[in-house]
């Protein structure tokens, strides 16, 4: 089991006993921060979110058979009180958790259903090769997207590409994708942009970001970009865990677009950087 499939375990296996992010990633042998970057690049998902969404989920099934006593069931589901409860259920359905016995059905609920532990796909990479990085300077977009809303990052590409053009001081002609941040409520904050040489000039509508210095394991995969979650998947699942290093934490995942790169047919291969350090 893979630690994607034993976070997964986990939420399922105690969802009457909501477990914190703190005690999955024990249980997968992970750091937080590792397991909620894992999590996220896998699936495209908040493991706290789906955890949250999947403990509401079963007790609106089970509010659906009228069960009388919401109390318990709000006890049962790891919410302190009725208030708390409903307050949650209320955000994540948009009606009440009396509204759903009352009616005794979730066919008009947005359920979340059991992710499948075995779907997550592996493909053979090359062994790395490792760099050690000064801080680079990039110039480009940078916007937050929520977990759900990972799936919408080309969407950012796309603006970009309408203004790379512009910008002075280009180190080479690659295009760097940067993970900056990651926080399972807060999501990813995301950049797309170019390498330069210092900030001056930068137009205004763009933004510059300094990446600290990291040493980088960088993973050459000649396939199409539809094969990056996979890429990325196989990264954290299966070579971090068996390396001997772990990730460095304050320095940010980069995608790495060759020249050669077609943004428009998505063709030409492409490199993922994970920052590394030694356990």
């Amino acid at each position: 089991m893979n630690i994607i499939e034993n976070a997964i375990w986990q939420v399922e296996s105690n969802l009457r006993r909501p477990m914190t992010l703190e005690e999955i990633a024990a249980e997968c042998r992970v750091t937080p921060s590792y397991l909620t970057r894992a999590f996220a690049a896998v699936t495209g998902s908040s493991l706290m979110r789906y955890a949250r969404a999947r403990r509401l989920t079963e007790a609106a099934r089970i509010l659906a058979l009228g069960v009388p006593d919401i109390l318990s069931l709000a006890l049962d589901a790891g919410y302190g009180s009725h208030e708390a409860f409903t307050r949650a259920f209320r955000e994540h359905f948009g009606t009440t958790p009396e509204s759903v016995r009352d009616a005794r059905r979730t066919g008009n609920l947005e359920l979340t259903e059991p992710m499948i532990m075995d779907a997550t796909p592996e493909i053979t990479l090359a062994e790395p090769t490792f760099e050690k990085r000064t801080s680079m300077l990039l110039v480009g977009l940078v916007q937050q997207f929520q977990m759900q809303n990972i799936g919408a990052i080309p969407s950012l590409w796309e603006k970009f590409n309408a203004h790379h053009r512009q910008i002075p001081n280009v180190i080479g002609t690659a295009a760097y994708g940067a993970s900056l941040s990651f926080s399972d409520e807060a999501g990813c904050e995301y950049m797309c942009g170019v390498e330069v040489s210092d900030f001056s000039d930068v137009p205004p509508e763009l933004t510059g970001r300094t990446l600290p210095a990291a040493t980088y394991a960088k993973f050459r995969q000649p396939g199409h970009i539809t094969l990056i979650r996979a890429t990325i998947g196989t990264i954290w699942n299966s070579w971090l865990p068996k390396s001997g290093y772990e990730p460095h934490e304050q320095a940010p995942l980069i995608e790495y677009y060759p020249p050669k790169f077609n943004s428009e047919t998505g063709a030409g291969g492409f490199e993922i950087w994970i920052p590394v350090k030694t356990r």
